[in-house]
C-alpha cells in the first residue's frame, strides 16, 4: 500500500473510482453520478491537483499501480480560519475496505493537516447512518459535535450528517475566548 498527493496524472484512475463511489453509495456524498459522468478528464485533472496555496489537496491510496481510495484536504485560507482543515470526499473501493487502506488514509490526512503551521484541528462529517464510517473516525480519535438533521436528500430521501472534530493541540482556554 502507498498513500501518496494526487495529481493531474490520476485523473483518469481518479474518476473512475469516484464514479463508482457515487453509483454505489451516493448517500455518501453531496455530488451525484449524475453531476461528474459527464466531467472531462481535463476538469477533473485539474481539481484533483493541489492548489497552489495549498488550501486543497487529495491524497490517493494505491496497491500498486491501482487506486483503492482517495480522500481530500481542505485548509481554508482566510485569517480567522486557517487554524482548520476539512477531511472531506474520503472513499475505499469495496475490495480493499476492512484492509487498513481507510484507516491509512485518514492518518496520512491528519498527518498533513499536522504538518501545516497553525493548524489545530480537522474537521469533517458524515453520513448519520454510516456506521462503519463514523467508526473509522472516532477510532482515529474524532469527536461527535453536532448533527445537521435532512443536510442531504437523496431520491427523496433525507439524511442527517453528523459533524467530527480532531483537535491536534490542546485547547489554550485564555487565547479565544467567545466574541474574539
Amino acid at each position: 500500500m502507498t498513500i501518496r498527493l494526487l495529481s493531474g496524472k490520476d485523473a483518469l484512475a481518479y474518476q473512475t473510482l469516484r464514479l463508482l463511489a457515487l453509483k454505489e453509495n451516493p448517500a455518501a456524498f453531496s455530488a451525484s453520478y449524475e453531476d461528474e459522468v459527464n466531467r472531462s478528464l481535463d476538469d477533473v485533472a485539474a481539481r484533483i491537483s493541489p492548489a497552489a496555496d495549498g488550501s486543497v489537496f487529495m491524497l490517493g491510496a494505491f496497491d500498486a499501480d491501482n487506486m483503492a481510495g482517495f480522500v481530500a484536504v481542505i485548509h481554508p485560507q482566510r485569517a480567522k480560519l486557517r487554524h482548520c482543515t476539512e477531511v472531506a470526499g474520503m472513499f475505499v473501493a469495496p475490495m480493499y475496505r476492512r484492509r487498513g487502506y481507510g484507516q491509512a488514509l485518514l492518518q496520512a490526512a491528519i498527518d498533513r493537516a499536522r504538518s501545516i503551521a497553525g493548524v489545530r484541528q480537522v474537521k469533517l462529517g458524515v453520513n448519520a447512518t454510516n456506521t462503519a464510517a463514523k467508526a473509522l473516525y472516532e477510532s482515529a480519535g474524532f469527536e461527535r459535535f453536532g448533527i445537521e438533521p435532512d443536510a442531504l436528500c437523496v431520491n427523496g430521501k433525507f439524511f442527517g450528517e453528523e459533524h467530527y472534530l480532531l483537535r491536534l493541540t490542546p485547547a489554550d482556554s485564555g487565547s479565544i475566548t467567545a466574541g474574539d
